[in-house]
């Protein structure tokens, strides 16, 4: 759902903290609402250029991925995409306690196993998971996926 002032971002990994997500694309978070993504995964699946991962969505009718959709001032549409190389944009709708969203957020089609994140990484994305008050088990989830065996 966007109009003239602003859109809806779905962030899921390390733009779950709202800090870092600004430092990105300007000052320019209107509102944030913790939501739930139906039928997607969350995954450490896209290989950075120094071998890390980074995560990524993956189809999946036996999972959810929680995150926190922005409401961000338009303007920075264009900016957010940027932030993003090898990702694509993809709508989607987002349950939260104040109903369903319709958002973008980014995807890729990368699907590469037995890569990890960097410890840095992970721990951005886990701040910004407390940060929303995400579930403890899915913020278990997601420290298990880091884990190299």
């Amino acid at each position: 759902m966007e109009n003239e002032e602003h859109f809806y971002y779905f962030g899921f990994a390390s733009n779950l903290k709202t800090s870092l997500l600004e430092d990105k694309i300007g000052n320019s978070v209107q509102d944030a609402v913790p939501g739930r993504l139906i039928d997607y995964g969350f995954r450490f699946n896209k290989q950075n250029e120094d071998g890390t991962a980074r995560a990524n969505l993956t189809f999946s009718e036996e999972e959810d991925v929680y995150g926190v959709v922005y409401q961000i001032g338009k303007s920075k549409h264009d900016v957010l995409f940027q932030t993003e190389s090898g990702f694509r944009l993809m709508e989607v709708t987002v349950e939260t306690d104040r109903g369903n969203i319709e958002a973008i957020t980014f995807i890729s089609d990368a699907n590469i196993e037995d890569i990890y994140p960097s410890e840095e990484y992970l721990q951005t994305i886990l701040e910004g998971a407390k940060e929303h008050d995400l579930p403890e088990e899915y913020i278990d989830f997601i420290k298990c996926l880091a884990l190299k065996d």
